[in-house]
């Protein structure tokens, strides 16, 4: 009779914490959303670096957890803590999601940093365009936020790139003469030579997805 209202009055503080430390786990996640390595310009080392720090914060919450499930489950309510339990996964794995897209989008720029050094006599552009491809799909079927920022960026360059190597292979082709080459730096505005020293680079700074129909249609010119 003595202990019963104490043992009360101690189950009602604990769930009462646990209601606001889960109330805290879901203003967490909101918050966590906004940060800077959902953001494309954060970059891979720094997106890593901020992603560590979150992980010490979950930490921080797990414990927290822990210590109050245990009380939970002396006062015979174990299920109470169910749902904090349920965000601190939800977190774990949305952190781990982000680390893999931050990891595919360094592999992808990476890809593409080759390719832009590479000569233009060395230039592939249909193996160029499946190995893109390839990532694209890898991309799609990632289990990430499509709405974030880091998402969109490399989705728009992997875009880019499927716009751009189709072009490239048109111009790649042997048909193509000096009056066909004229004809592309008259219409982008841009002088250039092509021979041994010309990179891919050179060519991706013409920013030809601006001129696609205009290119195609000198290609075709040229064929």
């Amino acid at each position: 009779k003595e202990i019963t209202p104490i043992v009360a009055s101690e189950t009602q503080k604990n769930n009462v914490q646990i209601g606001k430390l889960e109330d805290e786990l879901k203003t967490f996640i909101q918050e966590m959303r906004k940060r800077d390595f959902y953001k494309y310009e954060c970059g891979r080392e720094n997106a890593l670096a901020k992603l560590e720090g979150v992980y010490a914060e979950v930490a921080a919450y797990e414990q927290k957890t822990q210590d109050f499930g245990f009380t939970a489950k002396k006062f015979d309510n174990p299920n109470l803590i169910d749902g904090c339990n349920k965000h601190i996964d939800s977190i774990k794995v949305e952190l781990g999601n982000m680390k893999m897209l931050w990891d595919h989008i360094s592999h992808c720029q990476q890809i593409f940093s080759g390719y832009l050094n590479a000569s233009w006599a060395e230039t592939q552009p249909f193996e160029m365009e499946d190995d893109v491809k390839k990532n694209m799909k890898t991309l799609k079927d990632m289990k990430v936020d499509k709405r974030a920022n880091a998402y969109g960026g490399i989705l728009d360059e992997i875009k880019k790139w499927l716009i751009f190597l189709p072009l490239i292979a048109e111009l790649a082709d042997p048909a193509m003469r000096d009056r066909h080459w004229d004809a592309i730096r008259t219409k982008v505005g841009k002088q250039f030579t092509v021979d041994d020293k010309l990179q891919l680079q050179d060519i991706y700074n013409l920013n030809l997805q601006d001129y696609k129909e205009d290119v195609e249609e000198i290609t075709d010119q040229a064929k």
